[in-house]
């Protein structure tokens, strides 16, 4: 046995262990990791750092304990079920790749690539089978640390460009992979200890391929319905096509348009693809009907839907119209009636926090050119008080609504639909590490808004973590059940900003300290950016909508 003082801390109780010993041993002594217990250990956190329960304990670490049913484990549930689809496609489909694109639908789209047509709804639900079967086998995933050199030469035997480049551009000399038995693929992202862990999935066609769904955070043996938004499908698939169509399709191949010094024809080409959008969004405005017209921009936070807003407006002026911009913000109602959330706090994203009836009267009188005397709000304060000079339109002058409600029926009811057009902004940038892991569009919107928070508004980047789940509930409840509402959607995301952006959230993110409830988020986003190869931001331009996040923009916010 080890000697007196070899000690850890799990869960706040002392307990010896052998330098270098392994989590897993001394929790599978303890009857911790049984897989078919109803809530297993399924994750560590060692010393404020999320970990597998393979890592190996040094004197005096401090542990938390994670279990299978709690919500910061469902990333790790996604990437272990994602593991078991490889290796099902991989025994079923020998020499085909598969690709898992985007979030979709209350899943994953994904497919497999280099079959002359789709599969089958018969090949789904083989694929399927052998999923169960693995899961039912309950086979190990162990973590392995491989030499870049290894990893390079491995990749290359076996064709994996993606997982090629993706070693070649790590700043690295190793990088830790996961191995499931009988498979030769390695997969990138923490994993549950095996197969076994997993409650809950299915296969659901969608073509060109399928969705993969697994159970929702904190109840990984529940399946939720499957949703359809074809247009916002539409936008996901297309804008995949096109990133692998540039050589795009994986941050191996983003890294190698860095090197090969090809960064200003890629931004360029990103930023005129953005470009046509406003084109499309303006003659689509100015084709509604001349004695009103009114354009609706929401989306979730940090999509840029204001540099959305403002650059509609440039393109609605170069049509000849001057657009006017009416502000949600103003029409608060005051801060002591304004509705709270469970928390107790002041809930400002709630519909009910806006003067309704007074929005919805303004509404068809400032489009039919009458004057109104629009209310403004004092943050200081916390009140709303009504401006001296009126506001008067012309007519047919298009009116330009952005806000997170600006989709919800409500909120614009005292306007016929033929009068509106409705856009929907987000980040919807989706960018693989490799074939199989893929970063949550979401990912994308909190780095922008990690930036954005640390130079125009001072907070830091714990505390912007600290505010993201409230941020992403509200988005739940008020945004995302009205986006298949929309007429345009507007995939607001940049292939190159993520190399960008680290420039940025590097540092802030270091800046973490180890007590930090927020470290272990932190310095996964860390690991996250270390793939990437940083890119200058002075090649993007100030028209950008990424300026809205880094500075440097030709608009004023």
């Amino acid at each position: 046995m080890s000697e007196v003082g070899t000690w850890v801390e799990i869960d706040g109780s002392r307990v010896a262990i052998e330098p270098g010993q392994p989590l897993i041993d001394i929790l599978r002594d303890r009857g911790q990791t049984d897989p078919t217990a109803t809530d297993p250990v399924a994750m560590a956190s060692i010393n404020g750092r999320r970990a597998d329960l393979y890592e190996a304990l040094t004197a005096g670490d401090v542990i938390r304990l994670y279990h299978l049913r709690e919500r910061k484990t469902a990333p790790t549930i996604q990437r272990t079920v994602a593991f078991i689809l490889t290796a099902a496609c991989e025994q079923l489909h020998p020499g085909k790749k598969l690709r898992m694109e985007f979030s979709y639908g209350r899943g994953v789209f994904c497919r497999l690539m280099g079959l002359e047509s789709g599969l089958t709804r018969e090949q789904i639900e083989a694929i399927e089978q052998r999923m169960r079967d693995l899961v039912d086998a309950d086979l190990p995933i162990t973590p392995h640390v491989y030499g870049i050199r290894e990893l390079i030469h491995d990749a290359r035997q076996r064709g994996d460009a993606a997982e090629t480049h993706l070693a070649q551009y790590l700043r690295r000399d190793s990088l830790k992979l996961y191995r499931l038995r009988g498979t030769e693929h390695l997969f990138y992202g923490r994993q549950l200890p095996s197969t076994g862990y997993v409650r809950a999935f299915r296969l659901v066609p969608q073509e060109p391929g399928f969705l993969l769904q697994v159970g929702p955070a904190g109840a990984p043996e529940k399946l939720l319905e499957p949703t359809s938004q074809p247009k916002f499908f539409a936008t996901m698939l297309g804008y995949a096509n096109w990133l692998v169509d540039l050589g795009l399709q994986d941050i191996g191949h983003l890294n190698r348009h860095v090197v090969e010094g090809r960064v200003p024809d890629l931004v360029q080409l990103c930023e005129a693809r953005h470009a046509r959008v406003f084109v499309e969004a303006a003659d689509r405005a100015a084709a509604l009907p001349a004695d009103g017209r009114l354009v609706l921009v929401a989306g979730p936070s940090s999509s840029g839907k204001t540099t959305f807003a403002k650059r509609l407006a440039v393109q609605l002026r170069v049509l000849g119209y001057t657009p006017f911009a009416l502000g949600l913000d103003d029409y608060f109602v005051n801060r002591e009636d304004t509705p709270r959330g469970p928390d107790g706090d002041y809930d400002y994203e709630s519909l009910e926090a806006i003067q309704l009836d007074l929005f919805n009267e303004h509404l068809p009188r400032l489009m039919s050119g009458e004057p109104v005397h629009l209310p403004y709000y004092d943050f200081q304060t916390g009140t709303s008080s009504v401006r001296d000079e009126p506001t008067q339109l012309a007519p047919g002058q298009p009116l330009i609504v952005e806000g997170i409600h600006a989709l919800n029926p409500r909120l614009t009811e005292s306007v016929d639909s033929g009068h509106k057009l409705k856009a929907y902004v987000s980040a919807l940038c989706h960018m693989n590490i490799d074939n199989t892991s893929y970063i949550r569009t979401s990912r994308t919107r909190l780095f922008r808004r990690i930036v954005r928070d640390a130079k125009f508004r001072g907070y830091t980047a714990s505390e912007t973590l600290a505010r993201w789940p409230k941020v992403r509930s509200g988005e739940e409840r008020h945004i995302f059940p009205f986006q298949g509402d929309a007429d345009i959607f507007f995939n607001s995301g940049l292939a190159y900003e993520l190399s960008v952006l680290k420039l940025w959230a590097e540092p802030r993110l270091a800046a973490v300290g180890i007590d930090d409830p927020n470290y272990g988020t932190a310095r996964s986003l860390i690991d996250l950016l270390a793939t990437l190869l940083p890119i200058d931001a002075r090649v993007v331009p100030p028209t950008s909508l990424l300026r809205e996040f880094i500075g440097g923009s030709g608009f004023v916010y």
